[in-house]
């Protein structure tokens, strides 16, 4: 099974103007041979540091996790991972892991806020954080085209308990770590914090 990032065609904006949507496809099919088939499109859109997505992207509506063989997975993308609460809303859904795919923007202090947040949201949700990044082209000899999110890399592997179990650097790699979810809800129970589900927000 594989979750891809890709632009599909949304609404007009409120001027009349294109937008797309920031989706993650989630296809293939898990190893009872299961077809899996679902999107997620992406909520929290990027109105920060002077950049507005909102003017070229039309947000998502809907949480979603996805079975893949009998482990729930969260999805998020990139600013996503700035709302706790949508990390402890897919963890009271079910989610055991929870992706977030990212082109997380160069610049001062960045990649800090990335390793601090990605194991803030592995805590807050008390589940296990996929964080895929976007290498920085420059490593592999890619002029970025300006205005064009570029990543910062670091993609990681975070436990429910904030502990960063795999990760690589800045520049592209391949990074494989077997998730074991079955002592997950011995953790919850450790580190109540998800309280009850009717606290939920959304």
């Amino acid at each position: 099974v594989a979750v891809v990032g890709m632009f599909t065609p949304g609404t007009p904006n409120d001027r009349g103007e294109p937008r797309v949507v920031n989706t993650l496809l989630v296809t293939g099919r898990d190893r009872a041979g299961n077809d899996v088939a679902e999107h997620y499109d992406k909520i929290n859109l990027f109105d920060a540091f002077g950049f507005r997505e909102s003017d070229t992207v039309q947000p998502g509506d809907r949480r979603v996790v996805v079975d893949i063989g009998g482990v729930r997975i969260g999805l998020t993308t990139c600013y996503d991972i700035r709302f706790p609460e949508l990390y402890r809303d897919l963890a009271c859904d079910g989610a055991h892991a929870i992706v977030c795919s990212a082109s997380w923007q160069n610049g001062p202090g960045k990649a800090e806020q990335w390793d601090l947040l990605v194991r803030a949201r592995a805590l807050d949700s008390t589940s296990w954080l996929v964080a895929a990044g976007q290498a920085d082209p420059a490593l592999s000899g890619i002029e970025a085209k300006r205005g064009a999110p570029t990543g910062i890399g670091h993609s990681a592997v975070i436990s429910p308990r904030g502990e960063v179990v795999a990760s690589l650097g800045a520049g592209p790699g391949l990074l494989l770590h077997d998730l074991d979810v079955s002592g997950l809800d011995e953790v919850r129970q450790e580190i109540p914090v998800l309280g009850r589900n009717d606290d939920r927000t959304g």
